[in-house]
This record gives structure tokens, sequence and C-alpha cells, in this order.
């Protein structure tokens, strides 16, 4: 099954990537993710650098480009490469992401999202 299929079943719920919580210092900006249900999905985004995903809490699928990247259970870390699609379905209630960014030398004040959805 690739991420088009799984979000397209009507018992997905899709998180809509304008309301997390987030903070920035020294040039590092986080970002949080809690996804309550499981079944949840957090939306396919793209970032112009990359970044890494923590896994604080819970079980979850990771996709980059449609493509299943694995499960990863708390604690774990996942890398995500710049100007890759990807996104995140809970496998368990209770999943809290958090999407770590270096913004060092990249000129931006936030984590720029470049397209969302699809």
């Amino acid at each position: 099954m690739n991420f088009e299929e799984l979000r397209s079943n009507p018992n997905y719920i899709e998180i809509d990537l304008d309301y997390v919580e987030f903070t920035e210092v020294d040039d590092i900006w986080v970002r949080s993710y809690t996804m309550a249900k499981a079944k949840t999905v957090l939306s396919q985004h793209v970032h112009a650098h990359d970044h890494i995903t923590l896994v604080s809490h819970g079980i979850v699928e990771a996709w980059q480009d449609g493509e299943l990247l694995g499960q990863f259970k708390a604690p774990a870390v996942i890398k995500i490469l710049a100007g890759k699609k990807h996104a995140f379905t809970a496998l368990t209630d209770n999943v809290l992401l958090c999407c770590l960014h270096n913004l060092c030398g990249t000129g931006l004040e936030s984590p720029e999202i470049l397209t969302k959805g699809g």
C-alpha cells in the first residue's frame, strides 16, 4: 500500500499543519505534534532543508515521497531529507512527534513549508 491509498482510507484522520505547537531557541526550531488517536495522519509536506523528527511517544509509520520508510517506536529519530514529501501515521494513541530544524545559516526565520498535501 502506498501513502495515497492509505490517505484515502475513510478511517484515517488528517491533522492540519497550521495547528501545532512550536518554539525556537538559538536557531533550533522545534515543532511538536500530538496525535491523540491511532490512524491519525500527519499530512505530507516538504521543507527546503534536512531535519529530524523525534518520535517522543508511541509508534508511527513514516512515509517519504509516497513510500513507506518503516515503523518507528519511541524513542526514535527519523532523518528527513530536503525536498522530500514526508508524512506520518500514528499506529498507537497519544503519539508525540517533535520535528527539529537547525536554521543556522539558512537565512530562514522558520522551517518554511514548500508544499502541503498530496
